[in-house]
Parts: structure tokens; sequence; C-alpha cells
């Protein structure tokens, strides 16, 4: 099991990268990056985003020691920023707990990769139409 540092700085050097281009890229300060490679620190935010998408891995792969595989979590990782880019931090919460839920439909079966996007983006449909029907009953009248 690796830690969020030691993760950063291995995808870093995969990627041939150095911390000061790390940081360029992501728009985070070299002792920022510095400290998360250490473990001093642990992404956040706007910042842990920042750095999975330059790294190409997901929220849960970095923080989570106990998951071994960069490619966990990409499979979903559009509809979850999707959601979050629409319903902020909370949609994006919310996506990854329905499609964690739904997951376990796909274990153990050979189902193409085609009819698992049509399911997340069906998913994410309904999920977007919930929420609109939400905003439309509940919000109240001087706010629409």
């Amino acid at each position: 099991m690796k830690t969020t540092g030691e993760k950063i700085r291995d995808l870093r050097l995969n990627l041939g990268l150095k911390q000061s281009e790390l940081a360029e890229k992501t728009e985070i300060t070299i002792r920022t990056i510095t400290n998360y490679e250490t473990d001093a620190r642990k992404p956040r935010g706007l910042q842990l985003r920042r750095l999975c998408e330059a790294l190409n891995v997901t929220e849960d792969y970095l923080l989570n020691p106990e998951i071994d595989d960069p490619a966990y979590g990409m499979d979903t990782a559009v509809y979850v920023d999707a959601a979050r880019a629409q319903y902020g931090t909370k949609g994006a919460m919310d996506m990854k707990q329905l499609l964690a839920a739904n997951q376990a439909l796909f274990a153990g079966g050979d189902i193409p990769e085609e009819d698992k996007d049509l399911f997340f983006s069906a998913v994410l449909a309904a999920y977007n139409q919930c929420k609109q029907e939400a905003r439309e009953k509940f919000t109240p009248k001087k706010y629409k």
C-alpha cells in the first residue's frame, strides 16, 4: 500500500516530470508539491482535482492507500466531473455514491464497454432530471 505522497511522486516520475513542471501544470507551488510528496500535507479541493487531472488518475486512487490500480475509477470519472460541473462538490459526491451503488451490476459479467457507457450515461441523465425537477418544485418563486 502506498501513501498519497508516494503515489504522487511515482506518477510524476512515470510521466517524466520534475516537481517544478508538475507545479507549473497544476498551478500549485513547488513547496506544496513537496509537502504532498512527503506526506506532510494531503491535497484537497481544487488542488486535488488539478493534481488528478495532471497525473491522469482519480481522487479515489490518489487518496485511498488500499487502491493500487492507477486506472481505478477512470471509467466513471467523466460522469462525476459532469455532475461536479453542473452541481458542485455535493453533486459530484452524489454521483459517486450513485455509481458505486450500481457498479455491483457489472461484477462478474462480461458486459461490453459500450453498454456500460450507455448505462452510466442514463444514470447521469436521470440524476440531472431529478435535480431539475427538484429545483423547479422546491425553489421559491423569488429565486426563479
